[in-house]
């Protein structure tokens, strides 16, 4: 799971042609989103998270069962000193 303090980010797989209409839906619950294209891209702090979709297991609500297929949590980057 990404952190940034607080601050999950995601990719969020829309039903296909539904990816303008699910990034208003998380827009409205809370979500900020970062890009639209094949996924979209998502951050909010980890209240907002656990809200929509709980946590750790991430499940999508009945309310964007429509219009979201998937959640990916992304990973924070693994740093090695040179």
């Amino acid at each position: 799971m990404a952190a940034d303090g607080d601050v999950l980010s995601a990719e969020v797989e829309a039903a296909p042609g539904r990816q303008h209409q699910a990034a208003a839906a998380l827009t409205r619950l809370g979500f900020k989103v970062l890009h639209i294209g094949t996924t979209t891209s998502v951050s909010a702090p980890r209240e907002v998270w656990e809200r929509v979709f709980g946590l750790p297991q991430v499940e999508v609500p009945g309310e964007l069962s429509e219009l979201v297929v998937a959640v990916h949590l992304t990973e924070p980057p693994d740093f090695h000193p040179l």
